[in-house]
């Protein structure tokens, strides 16, 4: 059994980057936990969003989630959020972690993957997910077959009934955006569906 760490920086972004490979891991029986870094108040109301954060939580199977307190958009690389991350490491222990992507055009999920880049500087393998916002020069080296797991996936994107009428239906057009990125992903890497990511980090054991 390994222990999971996904961090995200709102309610919903670690389900659109790589709700398939946790719903695996738990699957597999690996304990998965959740970061969330804000509460996402500045798409909406804060409790509705953490009510639909932890409705999330359960369809995926994690263990817990914890909630880092920081404002939304205002999200920064330096020592609060690392604080927050190296707290929530302290308390699971990791053999891996999850985070955004540094390449991304929006500033919260861009910082935080640097942030879990330097708090998780220990952790042996650091993967970091895509999603609606990532930048075109992404570019993944690993991907995850999700075919067994793509409709729970999707179960767990669609629960964020509060933002799918937000900013001009955004949030709905990036989850029909996120069906069909796996697909993409998965002609990628010779499957039917993926999820992909960029190493991070990655201590190889023979």
């Amino acid at each position: 059994m390994r222990v999971v760490l996904a961090i995200g920086a709102h309610p919903d972004d670690i389900e659109l980057g790589c709700a398939g490979t946790l719903a695996l891991h738990r699957a597999k029986g690996d304990k998965v936990y959740l970061l969330i870094l804000t509460r996402g108040e500045a798409s909406g109301d804060p409790e509705l969003r953490e009510k639909e954060c932890r409705e999330s939580a359960k369809i995926l199977g994690a263990s817990d989630v914890f909630l880092g307190g920081l404002k939304d958009t205002m999200v920064q690389d330096g020592r609060e959020t690392i604080d927050v991350i190296e707290n929530v490491l302290r308390q699971v222990r990791p053999d891996l972690v999850y985070a955004p992507s540094c390449k991304d055009t929006h500033q919260d999920h861009r910082k935080t993957g640097y942030a879990a880049m330097s708090a998780c500087r220990r952790v042996r393998i650091i993967l970091l997910y895509e999603g609606a916002s990532t930048q075109r020069d992404f570019c993944p080296q690993v991907f995850v077959d999700i075919k067994q797991s793509f409709e729970t996936k999707l179960k767990a994107t669609r629960v964020f009934g509060s933002q799918m009428n937000s900013h001009n239906g955004g949030y709905a057009k990036a989850v029909k955006a996120i069906e069909g990125l796996a697909k993409y992903r998965g002609y990628q890497a010779g499957v039917k569906v993926a999820e992909a990511f960029e190493v991070g980090k990655f201590i190889f054991e023979v």
